[in-house]
């Protein structure tokens, strides 16, 4: 499975994972991963984190949040194709592509930074699966570039954005911030810091709630209190400051930018000549 100069089929995991010396430990990927089974599914974890995993219907599901991409970007752009017949690249804060590299051969294909420029990419979403047979995405979504702004909600979207990050700093001038900053304290007095509990922003429930916060001008205290339970410290320090909390909010807009947008309307659906170009390209690559 370490060769990329071979396609991984759900068979070849199988025989793969069953050479594993403790089963309910996963097998060793390469360096920086394990493969476990889980039912008929074999999942390929970095740490904690869940990567992906290969089904009985021959194929590979990506099943990662936006947070867990973007915590595992760095280590994947240098090594899942040392692992996996994929090559990752960032494209913007929170974006991230993938490719199938198919059968890279050295000696016919050249360097692969070379080969790498001709791969059709993909979004990387939880969910994303691809056909290990024919090496292609079977539920990829448009690229943004090819979906149509709605100028007028583009508007809308950025003058509620600014408005509610304007709200967040007036409170915090307030001393609003720093009063349920100390709530927060108190309510992880005797907790270690890293069982800290912290908001799912990669949630539909709590991506619903910041959109609706956002549209209606709302800064409660309770959305106030979930962005200082987001903020993040330094190892040296258990205290966290307004500083932290503004970070707090400036990050997980940003990470989320894409899914607050599509919730706004800014982007249209896929117009009827790209989306037609784009039916015929896959099945011109599953001819």
């Amino acid at each position: 499975m370490a060769d990329i100069s071979s396609s991984i089929t759900y068979q070849d995991v199988v025989k793969f994972f069953a050479r594993a010396r403790n089963p309910e430990k996963g097998k060793p990927l390469m360096s920086w991963a394990r493969v476990f089974k889980v039912e008929d599914n074999y999942e390929v974890r970095l740490g904690d984190y869940r990567i992906g995993k290969f089904t009985p219907d021959n194929k590979f599901v990506f099943t990662m949040t936006a947070q867990t991409a973007r915590n595992c970007s760095v280590t994947l752009s240098q090594a899942l194709q040392r692992a996996l017949p994929f090559v990752w690249k960032r494209v913007a804060t929170g974006r991230y592509e993938v490719a199938h590299i198919g059968l890279y051969d050295s000696d016919k294909d050249g360097y692969f930074y070379q080969y790498m420029k001709n791969l059709e990419w993909y979004e990387v979403y939880d969910g994303l699966a691809f056909d290990l047979t024919t090496n292609q995405p079977v539920n990829a979504r448009p690229k943004l570039s090819q979906l149509v702004v709605n100028k007028d909600n583009k508007l809308e979207w950025l003058r509620k954005l600014r408005k509610f990050k304007t709200a967040v700093k007036v409170r915090a001038r307030m001393g609003v911030l720093e009063s349920l900053m100390k709530q927060v304290e108190q309510e992880r007095k005797g907790i270690n810091k890293y069982e800290w509990q912290a908001p799912d922003w990669n949630s539909d429930s709590w991506l619903d709630l910041l959109y609706s916060a956002v549209k209606d001008e709302e800064c409660s205290t309770d959305m106030l209190k979930a962005f200082i339970k987001t903020a993040s410290i330094g190892y040296w320090r258990n205290m966290v400051t307004i500083d932290d909390v503004l970070r707090a909010v400036d990050n997980v807009f940003t990470t989320h930018s894409v899914d607050l947008r599509k919730r706004f309307g800014v982007f249209d659906e896929v117009s009827d000549m790209q989306a037609e170009n784009e039916v015929s390209r896959h099945e011109m690559a599953s001819a």
